[in-house]
């Protein structure tokens, strides 16, 4: 995970990865896994378990390695670092729309027009009061097409990914899965991908909640309203809790910033997983794995 979206991280959502706690109980994580598989898939794997353990000497016979696919595994050494790429480029180009869109003398335009900034007796301020009805309106007039626009791009991208997925999973099947043993592993496989397909759909819904919520906490808080001699001085101050330093030309652009991360993150998270997934489920395994199961179990039951 890259720094830039560990501190995305803590500045949308105010929190940190860093969960220190007691040691995971393993038989509750095995049975959580065991609930979140498929019902029709379980019963399949149990099948093909059970004609592994009724006929032993048939899993011991046959080539050293069990479920690889080399076809397959080519396939990810050549596509994702393609999408991962993709994926980056995709986000620059994004940041970089959204950067001019969120440019002083356009965000000035936008505030403007829609009465957002004002001028009375006291100067330029925000016409904007601290409850949820207007803070929302200001939200869908403002950031909200933006956060559209990346949402956009995540479904876009994991369209691919589960492309590649489908395409790594037909030459697996096809060139490994040949008897009860070799079927095991991509058994196990397809029998989370319906958990898989929530997570991700919960994941990219995290855009626009954490997107929503840090727009709003810069507004939520009851502040004496302050004037400001130019319109231009008044948009530069608009959700100055997304820039404290001034870094930044008005803090829109903060905000910008903080959000890409964010969202190239999820993005680049969602793909480098299924990456791995498929790197480890494409090595198989070795028929040595089973007869050192088999050892071990023995042994257990001895003692």
């Amino acid at each position: 995970m890259e720094e830039s979206f560990r501190r995305a991280i803590r500045k949308m959502t105010g929190r940190s990865l860093l969960r220190l706690g007691v040691r995971p109980n393993r038989s509750k994580l095995e049975a959580t896994l065991a609930q979140s598989m498929s019902a029709n898939w379980s019963i399949a794997l149990f099948e093909h378990l059970d004609a592994v353990s009724s006929e032993p000497e048939t899993a011991m016979s046959g080539p050293e390695m069990i479920s690889y696919s080399p076809s397959a595994w080519k396939l990810i050494e050549r596509d994702f670092p393609k999408l991962l790429e993709e994926t980056r480029e995709k986000f620059d180009e994004f940041r970089l729309k959204w950067k001019q869109r969120f440019s002083t003398d356009e965000l000035h335009r936008m505030l403007l027009q829609g009465n957002w900034v004002v001028e009375n007796e006291n100067g330029w301020s925000l016409a904007i009061k601290s409850n949820k009805t207007e803070i929302n309106n200001f939200y869908l007039s403002t950031v909200h097409l933006m956060v559209g626009d990346a949402e956009k791009l995540f479904v876009m991208l994991s369209s691919r990914v589960l492309h590649l997925q489908e395409r790594f999973s037909k030459y697996w099947h096809e060139e490994s899965a040949l008897d009860a043993v070799s079927k095991i592993l991509p058994c196990l496989e397809a029998s989370f991908r319906k958990r898989e397909e929530t997570l991700m759909t919960d994941l990219r819904a995290t855009l626009a909640s954490v997107a929503k919520e840090r727009f709003s906490s810069a507004f939520s808080t009851r502040q004496k309203t302050r004037g400001y001699s130019t319109s231009y001085a008044c948009v530069r101050s608009v959700g100055r809790l997304w820039d404290p330093n001034f870094a930044y030309e008005n803090a829109f652009l903060a905000y910008l910033e903080d959000f890409c991360d964010y969202a190239v993150g999820l993005c680049l998270l969602m793909a480098e997983w299924y990456r791995d997934k498929w790197s480890l489920f494409l090595r198989g395994f070795s028929r040595g794995q089973l007869d050192l199961f088999g050892s071990l179990q023995k042994t257990g039951t001895e003692a």
